[in-house]
């Protein structure tokens, strides 16, 4: 009996994924450790391992024993599993988990690109034919861009062979099993068959398990190291890798609505997230642009974007990325750089200086990402934007226009850190701990303000930022193109293929876009100016700190701090007041209290444990 079963497991490795549930009784297996004291036990280990298999129940089922096993051929098969209560009579305590539906189909009937068959250099070809030049011509850039955008669709429809967005069989194999690799584990299976025959001595079976073993270890250290070696270039396959090891999987919901309905379904909890993301929104402001502020200078001059940056940018396109709502995939984009890059730059540059910008560029599907805390509250997922690819281009090239603009205008922000050239989270806590640490080193006394922003991203006012970017002496043809890019924006939650309705985003910039990181600098740039203490800034994130001796200076630093809540009052910027805290440093330190707003700064958790 324990043979015949034994040979199944030795196949499971060339029949995909899988599912083995049962009472197999072996009660002196120890599941942590995977060792067993009697030789049947530790058969039944080493057959479960040279499988692939993995058990997944850790709890006993029966007394203290588990007896009742779930071997899968994947830890992500199941999930949510839960040992508890008894079904009828029976001793043995029931299991149950939830199962991947995609294990026999594929993923929701979609098909994607298989670029592995992809004849690129036919659809080059057929590129080249076309006369963009002729075509164009008489077009708006909305126009223009529905042609391009039509045309290229075709064109790779011709020459790109699609298939399932999830294949089984061959493909499931572990991307560590090669070839060799197989062809040696059919080896140790015939060493298996011969030993129980007693053609063979049992010294010799074991033998060639420690070689298939030392090959699989070797197999699977040379995949990660790889893995590892490779993630600034294709950092998507690293954490596909992550993610598979995971017993836990980062699932979105079950939801609560405000009236504490449950919402489980993935469309339910997309149109119920996208109510909640939209609902942080500022209203939209008509303020007018006020050119008093405006610096002399580039103020209104044609932008000039040639086929040369457009081809350079394109190129740099990681083609392992997901497409945008327009459904034009980077690989595509990437391999046809020099045929596209002349008619897209005319595209662009047609949109830049007529202020024109199409559709497809103000729409996102927006994905959740769970941040930490209560799954079922909307407010602790981050949406993320997936927009055009395309305009993702553009939007590169105007980056490094708005950013030579405002060098040349003397208008960057010294204190800030994140988003910026040259400055990360590191040199952020340089600059700021090298001061506080000087304080300290001369005996003082000194108390830090750690300060957050509410929805930092999705509440910066439009009205407000389009006059700083105004003053700041940037070209007015290229606000008109951000004013416009912002203007009438529209998202969608897409959710495990479902889609929500279309929402207006009113306020924001959009997480996931390429001018949006700086735009939100350029907003924050006048914040803090007028402390007196030692105030730096990493994105939203900003920290005050300041020397703490007396009374006095316990007003000076909520003075300061005084100063940010007006502006955050001016600019429509709510701080986050749970997340805003005080540190109190140094041995004479007399633990002064701030507030901000009306609220009362409390001690940090690191000061608290202290």
């Amino acid at each position: 009996m324990d043979r015949d079963l034994f040979n199944v497991f030795n196949e499971v490795n060339t029949k995909g994924k899988c599912v083995i549930m049962g009472d197999f009784n072996f009660p002196d297996i120890d599941w942590r450790t995977s060792t067993c004291k009697n030789n049947r036990g530790q058969i039944f280990l080493d057959v479960i391992a040279d499988g692939f298999l993995h058990q997944v129940v850790e709890v006993p089922t029966r007394g203290d024993a588990i007896l009742d096993l779930v071997l899968v051929s994947s830890e992500d098969l199941v999930e949510e599993m839960v040992v508890g209560d008894n079904l009828g009579s029976s001793d043995h305590e029931l299991i149950q988990f939830k199962l991947d539906g995609r294990i026999n189909k594929c993923r929701s009937g979609i098909r994607v690109f298989d670029f592995s068959r992809a004849n690129f250099k036919e659809l080059r070809k057929l590129v080249r034919e076309v006369d963009w030049t002729e075509e164009l011509v008489d077009l708006n850039a909305e126009e223009a861009w529905n042609y391009f955008k039509s045309q290229l669709r075709r064109l790779s429809e011709a020459c790109i062979p699609r298939k399932g967005k999830k294949t089984m069989g061959r493909s499931c194999r572990p991307n560590w099993m090669s070839k060799q690799l197989r062809e040696g584990i059919r080896q140790k299976q015939k060493a298996y068959r011969e030993w129980k025959k007693g053609r063979i001595s049992k010294e010799s079976y074991l033998g060639e398990v420690r070689t298939c073993r030392d090959k699989v270890r070797k197999a699977k250290s040379r995949i990660e190291l790889d893995l590892a070696k490779g993630i600034k270039t294709n950092s998507k396959r690293f954490y596909s890798h992550i993610n598979k090891k995971k017993t836990k999987k980062e699932e979105v919901g079950p939801l609560y609505t405000e009236d504490g309905m449950e919402v489980k379904d993935n469309l339910g909890m997309a149109q119920h997230l996208n109510k909640y993301f939209a609902s942080v929104f500022n209203k939209t402001s008509e303020e007018p642009c006020d050119d008093g502020g405006m610096i002399n200078g580039n103020v209104d001059m044609e932008v000039d974007i040639t086929a040369t940056e457009v081809e350079a940018v394109l190129e740099q396109l990681d083609g392992t990325k997901s497409e945008g709502p327009d459904n034009l995939h980077p690989r595509i984009l990437k391999e046809l750089a020099r045929e596209i890059a002349s008619p897209l730059a005319k595209i662009f540059k047609q949109s830049v200086n007529s202020g024109v910008v199409p559709y497809d560029w103000r729409i996102a599907n927006v994905v959740p990402i769970f941040k930490k805390g209560n799954k079922s509250d909307p407010g602790n997922y981050r949406p993320v934007s997936l927009t055009s690819v395309v305009c993702k281009v553009l939007e590169k090239i105007l980056r490094e226009k708005v950013v030579k603009d405002i060098e040349v205008n003397g208008n960057w922000d010294e204190l800030q850190h994140g988003f910026t050239k040259g400055r990360s989270c590191q040199t952020n806590l340089i600059s700021f701990f090298e001061k506080v640490t000087d304080y300290l080193d001369k005996g003082n006394a000194v108390d830090i303000i750690y300060l957050d922003f509410s929805k930092a991203f999705d509440t910066v006012p439009h009205g407000e930022l389009l006059v700083k970017l105004q003053k700041m002496g940037m070209n007015m043809k290229v606000v008109s193109w951000i004013r416009n890019w912002l203007k009438g924006r529209l998202q969608r939650v897409v959710l495990k293929g479902e889609l929500s309705g279309w929402k207006e985003v009113t306020s924001g910039v959009p997480q996931g876009s390429v001018l949006g990181p700086i735009l939100f600098n350029l907003f924050i740039t006048d914040l803090g100016t007028k402390s007196g203490n030692v105030l730096i800034k990493f994105a939203d994130d900003t920290k005050l700190g300041g020397i703490a001796n007396t009374e006095k200076d316990r007003d000076t630093i909520q003075e300061d701090l005084n100063h940010l809540v007006n502006w955050s009052n001016r600019n429509r910027m709510k701080y986050n007041s749970e997340k805003c805290k005080v540190m109190h440093l140094g041995i004479n330190n007399k633990n002064f209290g701030y507030t901000l707003g009306a609220h009362q700064l409390e001690a940090t958790e690191e000061e608290k444990d202290l």
